[in-house]
């Protein structure tokens, strides 16, 4: 009893001194619980990363020529010419398979579930163990998270396939079309985080958790795309920077970072700030609906 009234007692103090604060503070005193999410993730979505390198085999070539990625991968032979580095097309491969996996866009739904119950837990102060939340989370969401896993997987060839298909055109048409849905690709992303914590805090249906995931998109814009940067600087910018950098020290803090922290705290930030925006727009909504029942 003692013990509970210290952590609800710490927790006030945390959320005294503001969202942000508590979020890294709650973030801080779970962090090994956080790096032991950010492995298991891996590990538990290792078929995802399967999906995903097929995924890069397939779309890898438009990629590189959209996005004119050739000069990253290609090295000078001895003859003086130019060809590709097959080390170099791995790691930017292995860039892909990461970033996908890590956005949710391609990861096995009913394990995110899971995570998503931890990250819940932790952000609510809740004493629970990792594997115990986990399992709440999976037991109690997996069909909802099932469904969601093939929409990832769907929408993110088609998103991929778009803006390879459009931005190949070399066209003031084709790059303002695949530049949409280049935003359109990250805006799916903050929509996929969303839906796995909605399932975890709420009770709705499918249907109502995407719709709700889009209208905390629209209705929180300027938030979400703070969001968005965050999202492409630690899902893209970083790890291709790391990757191409393509030396020894760079390699060693990628496997480094986004084997134990990077992929966690993301995710995690996402699920902090996904249950700020329940509380105020989903769980307000619900409690007129208790009073009038009680009225009648």
């Amino acid at each position: 009893m003692a013990q509970d009234f210290k952590e609800n007692n710490n927790i006030s103090e945390e959320r005294a001194k503001g969202p942000f604060a508590h979020f890294f503070i709650s973030g801080w005193n779970h962090l090994v619980r956080l790096m032991g999410v950010n492995v298991l993730f891996l590990l538990f979505n290792i078929p995802s990363l399967a999906i995903a390198f097929g995924f890069s085999i397939v779309f890898m070539p438009g990629i590189v020529s959209a996005f004119n990625l050739n000069k990253f991968i290609s090295i000078t032979a001895d003859a003086g010419t130019e060809v590709v580095s097959y080390q170099l097309l791995s790691l930017l491969m292995v860039f892909f398979v990461i970033s996908v996996t890590a956005s949710l866009l391609i990861c096995i739904g009913p394990f995110q579930t899971g995570f998503a119950q931890v990250y819940k837990d932790i952000r609510n102060g809740t004493s629970v163990s990792l594997f115990g939340s986990f399992k709440v989370g999976l037991k109690e969401n997996w069909k909802k998270a099932l469904v969601s896993m093939f929409i990832g997987i769907f929408l993110s060839a088609v998103f991929i396939l778009a803006v390879s298909f459009y931005l190949n055109m070399k066209t003031d048409l084709g790059i303002v079309i695949g530049t949409v849905f280049c935003v359109l690709y990250v805006a799916f992303i903050l929509v996929q985080n969303f839906a796995y914590n909605l399932m975890v805090t709420t009770d709705l249906k499918l249907g109502q958790i995407y719709k709700n995931s889009l209208l905390f998109l629209l209705i929180r814009f300027g938030h979400c795309l703070a969001l968005g940067i965050v999202v492409i600087l630690f899902y893209i910018l970083i790890p291709f920077v790391l990757l191409m950098s393509a030396s020894y020290t760079t390699l060693g803090i990628f496997i480094f970072l986004y084997s134990f922290l990077v992929i966690a705290w993301v995710q995690y930030g996402l699920s902090y700030y996904t249950g700020r925006l329940i509380e105020r727009y989903v769980a307000e909504d619900e409690e007129p609906s208790e009073e009038n029942s009680e009225e009648t």
